[in-house]
């Protein structure tokens, strides 16, 4: 006696259960991608503005550097501060500038675990010249 296997099935049942949480991990991917990309821009764009004003000691100088640096991110999710502020500034004093961005999360188990909103920080430290 003979007997016949049919796998077919069995690979679809193993299928089915794995597509769920390959698909989960792949778009976690994305939203790390995401916020590690942000993370780039924002440090790099707080060290240019830091060393603007390190330079020239003009506060607006250092937020051309920012809108420069940040035009890629939605300016209304864009928030920066420079501290200290032009007039207490002195040469020889260190100038601050904290650059944070709010990133939606988009994968729906992630963004339970992490919240719908991510806020993803650049910081830059130097000295006025």
């Amino acid at each position: 006696m003979k007997k016949i296997f049919n796998n077919r099935g069995q690979s679809m049942v193993e299928f089915t259960l794995i597509l769920p949480i390959f698909l989960i991990l792949l778009l976690g991917m994305f939203d790390t991608s995401r916020i590690l990309s942000t993370k780039i821009v924002l440090q790099n764009t707080a060290r240019n503005a830091a060393r603007v004003v390190a330079v020239t000691n003009s506060d607006s100088s250092a937020i051309s550097e920012i809108d420069l640096g940040t035009a890629s991110l939605d300016p209304n999710r864009l928030n920066y501060t420079i501290t200290p502020s032009e007039s207490y500034r002195s040469v020889g004093e260190n100038v601050t500038i904290d650059i944070n961005y709010t990133i939606d999360i988009n994968t729906p188990i992630i963004s339970n675990i992490l919240g719908e909103n991510v806020v993803v920080s650049g910081k830059s430290v130097m000295r006025v010249e």
